[in-house]
């Protein structure tokens, strides 16, 4: 190198350093650091016994600074990497946000002690390795699974997807950033989501739904009957629209489908209609009644034209099979517990070397429609 030691530089730095200099000589020692593309064993060896000695009693904003200096740099010292890592957000948020020489091992390490925002901030860095991850999965609360599910470099497994469709119930922003992902996550993994997704997301599942119901009329299963709507409760919910009593619509809808009352509150109020407009193709009442109940349906007070218009046209276009689909499948996930979804991670679940003996895990529930790996809205 033509530039003096980087070791005559310290011994320059830390000649007649008093107790104030010496909380910014890391600092100083940094920038001098990463002047040099590279340095010799000992020079480094000095650098980490600096940084051993003189990160704990750096100011803050120094030691961001330092982050943000190395962040760029190709050869940082692993024990350096490591306590910058560990250290509290505003520095290895530097450190996670820019620098790209972070190894696996080192994130896995940071993962398994690191608090949510730091969970979030590895979630965000692209193209993460499987193993950090799974290991991610396995850490990461529900409300910070948004920054996995929104980083598209990623790729993600069966057992993955099915764990992040399961936390996304009831979280619509998780719920609508699955469904923006076309690559690993199939539409047929949505249906479960259909009350949490947007306009788009719910494209994908009604094309689901119809291609299965078009795969049961080929196997000639025969199509669910559907009985005659009571014309005095067909009546009764004519005239509750029209005094827009949600209460008695609710009540009268779930004699007619089968679907909690309170579950049928919560499709009436949706800002979108289209599983209002399902659930009344399912239920059997005609064109008219449906109309009406879709006008006087929503958070306003009545709904606009096109609004309605859209919602009609979804209502004649869906088929009655796949209407009762959907219909069955919210029959039987209405659970009156919450359980927390855990991931389990593909080692436990089955190796080549070791899986499992039936197929299934003990408990788990067999699949109640066919499953279509390949559709898109």
């Amino acid at each position: 190198m033509t530039s003096p030691p980087f070791s005559s530089g310290i011994f320059g730095l830390v000649k007649g350093t008093d107790g104030a200099r010496s909380r910014s000589l890391l600092k100083d020692a940094t920038e001098l650091y990463v002047s040099e593309p590279v340095h010799t064993r000992s020079e480094v060896a000095m650098y980490e016994e600096l940084a051993a000695q003189l990160l704990k009693v750096t100011a803050l904003q120094d030691r961001i600074r330092i982050a943000t200096l190395l962040a760029d740099y190709n050869e940082v010292p692993a024990s350096v990497m490591r306590a910058l890592l560990h250290d509290i957000f505003p520095v290895s948020s530097v450190m996670l946000e820019k620098s790209k020489g972070i190894s696996e091992g080192q994130l896995l390490a940071l993962v398994a002690t690191a608090s949510p925002s730091h969970l979030e901030m590895i979630a965000a860095r692209k193209n993460l390795q499987p193993a950090v991850v799974e290991a991610l999965l396995g850490r990461m609360r529900a409300d910070g699974l948004p920054a996995l599910a929104g980083n598209l470099s990623l790729s993600f497994t069966p057992s993955a997807v099915r764990h992040l469709v399961e936390n996304a119930q009831g979280n619509p922003r998780l719920a609508r950033l699955l469904a923006a992902r076309m690559d690993d996550v199939q539409d047929t993994d949505l249906i479960n989501l259909f009350l949490d997704l947007d306009g788009r997301g719910r494209r994908r599942v009604i094309q689901a739904l119809e291609i299965a119901a078009l795969r049961e009329f080929a196997a000639r299963r025969p199509l669910p009957r559907v009985p005659m709507p009571d014309p005095d409760k067909v009546a009764t919910l004519a005239r509750a629209c029209l005094q827009r009593n949600t209460e008695a619509m609710s009540r009268i809808l779930s004699d007619l489908t089968g679907l909690d009352a309170p579950f049928l509150v919560r499709l009436l109020a949706d800002t979108g209609g289209e599983p209002l407009s399902i659930c009344l193709k399912a239920s059997g009442v005609e064109a008219g009644i449906a109309t009406r109940v879709i006008l006087f349906s929503g958070v306003e007070d009545t709904r606009n034209y096109f609004d309605v218009k859209r919602l009609i046209d979804l209502y004649e276009m869906v088929s009655l099979r796949s209407a009762l689909l959907l219909v069955d499948r919210w029959r039987g996930t209405l659970p009156s517990t919450k359980r927390t979804p855990v991931h389990i991670a593909q080692t436990e679940a089955g190796t080549p070397v070791r899986a499992t003996t039936a197929g299934t895990r003990q408990g788990e529930k067999p699949v109640e429609m066919p499953l279509i790996r390949r559709d898109r809205a």
